[in-house]
């Protein structure tokens, strides 16, 4: 036991085994990257594009929940999971009266639904002790117009969240962190004046870097008296 009282397995130095959601880009990437740098067996998913150097890769549709299994069952050949991070997302924008009833159902599923279906599966895996860290958003908060199927799916989670934590408070923890505008593919993929409208967004006046939400997230799996909470990364948005 740690001198905290909880499974060595769990202490911040002892290496642990991580799963990474969404491991191939952005946001996950950084994640995975910042696990496997110090030290950690990290497993991270794709749909395809690989995973980061040290990365073990695990090719995954999180809309499928026999994929979920396989993953557990691959992981578990190694050791229970010590944390577990859900970063993938996807968003189709546009006026609710215009979303296609695919637009609607493709992103609950992959935002709300399939991170369902993991946190289920990794409750009965995880080592005691452990944390779950799943991505939301600030739009949760705040909304966004164009966005009514993200927002409604990431409020959903941290809902979900609060819940689970209540659930399971004895056996491991889980938490949010809620990223505001992050140098991703969506931020470089947009005019410069959309670019520069998150920008000015933020009392920061500038959008985060995906290590500094990566930073973060390692930073809350291993706070061993948090559970149930949302945790804004916003530059001062959401406070």
């Amino acid at each position: 036991m740690s001198e905290r009282g909880i499974p060595q397995s769990q202490a911040a130095d002892a290496p642990k085994t991580v799963v990474v959601i969404g491991a191939s880009r952005g946001i996950g990437a950084a994640i995975a990257s910042t696990f496997a740098a110090h030290g950690h067996r990290v497993i991270g998913t794709h749909r395809g594009g690989g995973t980061p150097s040290g990365v073990e890769g695990f090719e995954l549709d999180i809309t499928e929940p026999a994929q979920i299994a396989e993953l557990f069952a691959f992981v578990a050949k190694g050791g229970k999971p010590d944390v577990v991070v859900v970063a993938s997302g996807i968003t189709r924008d546009g006026p609710l009266v215009r979303m296609s009833d695919d637009d609607i159902e493709a992103v609950l599923a992959t935002n709300l639904v399939g991170p369902m279906h993991v946190v289920r599966a990794a409750a009965s895996k995880i080592a005691r002790g452990g944390s779950i860290v799943l991505l939301s958003s600030v739009s949760a908060r705040l909304g966004h117009v164009g966005q009514a199927n993200y927002t409604a799916a990431k409020a959903g989670l941290e809902g979900f969240v609060r819940t689970v934590s209540q659930e399971y408070a004895s056996r491991f923890r889980i938490n949010i962190v809620s990223p505001g505008p992050t140098r991703t593919d969506m931020f470089t993929d947009a005019s410069a004046e959309a670019q520069e409208t998150m920008q000015q967004a933020t009392p920061m006046r500038r959008v985060a870097e995906p290590q500094e939400i990566a930073d973060v997230v390692f930073w809350v799996s291993q706070s061993t008296f948090m559970t149930g909470a949302t945790v804004p990364v916003s530059g001062g948005i959401v406070i």
